[in-house]
């Protein structure tokens, strides 16, 4: 996934800072830039504003990121816009997008472009190999996007071939003002983690992530950087020490395409434990089995050891069955998103 920041001229950010950021960010393989003309606090103080503005721009194109400038129609006279991504802001014409996106690269409002106004694009013959969308973020507590409502709008783009983009909030780090209240797209990123938010987008399909505030934590960078595209990564703790289960548990798994009443069973458990060469020996547990607990199959079950399951029920103990890592409760909600043929995987804490 290609993932970005956000950096903001002339709002208590100090300027070294801010290109210390873009520098950062570079290193870990970020190539998405978020910035905004239309925050008023931001350019009360005109002459330094621009400054560093351009100062920012400059940063950003050295270190070869796609720069996400947004803007609206009274003001995107005001900057040179040759080579930056426009996302366009509410009150451009259908005529001005269609003009616009033959000569740059645009970015529709994903949280409240409609599939009407899509099929008016392509009536026109916009040119949608230059179109991409990026929702809104929302500063206000509480005005944050629902997630169904997100889920829906997200579909509907990519039904016209368009990638979706969204945004994440800092928690750890210096919060935008004027609010500072974080810049989550949905509202129920508002108070997770910033690596819960991401992990939690890229589970919704979402196809490039930015953290919405000017300047977040190395660790809430690196979160953001690591989240990779079509997979659910779920944090986890491991109640096993033995070698052969950790090691089949580091992969990468596909949720099977038939759905389980109980469980959800990966496609390569019984592949990778080949791979690997060891055993899964009994445990002797005699435990029910709960929801969140993820399950390998021993090798009293035969031809299945090795088999990989997430309990999504509450089950009877089986002595065919090591219980060995456990879903932290914050976060059992994401099995929900591992749909048939879904990439999952486990990190464990």
């Amino acid at each position: 996934m290609e993932n970005g920041i956000s950096i903001y001229a002339g709002l208590g950010y100090k300027q070294k800072d801010n290109i210390e950021l873009i520098k950062f960010a570079a290193k870990l393989g970020m190539k998405r830039l978020f910035t905004s003309t239309q925050v008023p606090e931001s350019n009360s103080d005109g002459d330094n504003f621009f400054n560093d503005f351009a100062e920012i721009i400059t940063a950003a194109a050295t270190n070869d990121f796609e720069i996400i400038l947004d803007v609206n129609p009274g003001n995107i006279e005001e900057f040179n816009v040759s080579g930056l991504t426009l996302r366009l802001d509410d009150g451009f014409s259908v005529e001005e997008i269609v003009e616009l996106s033959k000569t740059s690269k645009i970015q529709l409002n994903a949280s409240t472009v409609t599939n009407e106004f899509l099929t008016i694009l392509l009536n026109l013959n916009a040119k949608f190999e230059n179109i991409s969308a990026l929702h809104n973020f929302y500063p206000h507590v509480l005005t944050g996007l629902d997630t169904y409502f997100f889920i829906d709008q997200n579909k509907m783009l990519h039904d016209f071939g368009i990638s979706v983009g969204a945004f994440v909030p800092s928690i750890n780090g210096k919060r935008r003002a004027p609010l500072f209240d974080g810049l989550p797209t949905l509202e129920d990123c508002r108070n997770f983690s910033t690596d819960l938010s991401a992990r939690y987008l890229a589970a919704l399909g979402t196809d490039f992530i930015i953290i919405g505030d000017g300047l977040p934590t190395e660790e809430e960078v690196v979160a953001v950087a690591s989240v990779r595209e079509n997979e659910v990564i779920i944090q986890a703790k491991l109640l096993t020490d033995d070698y052969t289960t950790c090691e089949l548990l580091k992969n990468t798994f596909t949720r099977r395409p038939d759905i389980s009443k109980s469980v959800i069973r990966a496609v390569e458990g019984r592949k990778f434990l080949k791979e690997i060469g060891g055993t899964i020996e009994p445990d002797n547990s005699s435990a029910e089995r709960n929801f969140g607990d993820i399950t390998i199959d021993n090798r009293n079950f035969g031809r299945y050891a090795g088999e990989i399951q997430i309990v999504e029920d509450v089950l009877p103990a089986d002595e065919r069955v090591n219980t060995v890592a456990r879903i932290i409760d914050e976060e059992i909600f994401l099995t929900s998103y591992i749909k048939p043929n879904q990439k999952f995987s486990f990190r464990f804490i």
